[in-house]
């Protein structure tokens, strides 16, 4: 199963933000996944500025599926974070994605897209989870979240760093500016350094800085 499949499976024809096909499938085998079926030829979905062939299943294929069509003519699987599960497709915020992450796992298989930008298409990287498996896509990246205990230690040392007034940019970069030392405390600073070296090179502990609430978000709560 890709990605695009439970994204097909989860969208209401009867959406009108639902991709009109532009014309009539054919059987064939489409390039993004690989698999046989109802396809529709591979220029009505990828022009000439497409360049990453890498990501196709078979990269010299002249058909797209109607699922990956329809998946990703959608336009709200490329403007922002999503997690689906081929029934439900929910578009997510920076908060949505936290809550996903590290809330339970869904039951369904189900694909998840974090981004810091827009125009990118989650779904022809986003991999599809089974069971326990919680690994999301963040821009190009994976990031494996399965290992409970591992997200809840990192995402519990970082929340009391934010807390003690390590800022999100120097906990991603452990890059601390002398005004800000003074005000937290040489000691504060050097035992979260010490914990974060072994981490924060690590796709985990960068995914989960960038889930950090945000200065707002403190004030409020």
């Amino acid at each position: 199963m890709h990605a695009v499949d439970l994204i097909y499976s989860a969208l209401d024809p009867d959406n009108p933000e639902y991709p009109v096909l532009p014309g009539d499938p054919v059987d064939g085998i489409c390039c993004i996944t690989g698999q046989s079926g109802p396809c529709l030829p591979r220029k009505s979905l990828l022009g000439p500025s497409f360049t990453t062939g890498d990501l196709l299943a078979l990269p010299g294929g002249t058909q797209v599926g109607v699922a990956a069509y329809v998946a990703l003519k959608y336009k709200w699987e490329r403007m922002g974070a999503w997690i689906c599960d081929g029934k439900t497709f929910r578009r997510l915020d920076r908060q949505g994605v936290r809550a996903a992450v590290l809330g339970a796992v869904p039951k369904r298989p189900w694909a998840g897209f974090a981004t810091t930008s827009y125009k990118k298409h989650g779904a022809l990287l986003a991999p599809v989870n089974n069971r326990d498996r919680n690994v999301w896509l963040w821009n190009v990246e994976h990031i494996d979240c399965s290992d409970r205990e591992q997200v809840v230690e990192l995402w519990d040392a970082l929340n009391a760093a934010l807390r003690a007034g390590i800022g999100r940019t120097v906990i991603e970069s452990l890059d601390c500016p002398a005004w800000l030392l003074e005000r937290i405390g040489l000691d504060v600073w050097l035992a979260f350094v010490r914990w974060a070296r072994p981490h924060h090179k690590s796709g985990l502990y960068r995914f989960l800085t960038y889930l950090l609430p945000s200065q707002e978000e403190l004030k409020s709560a």
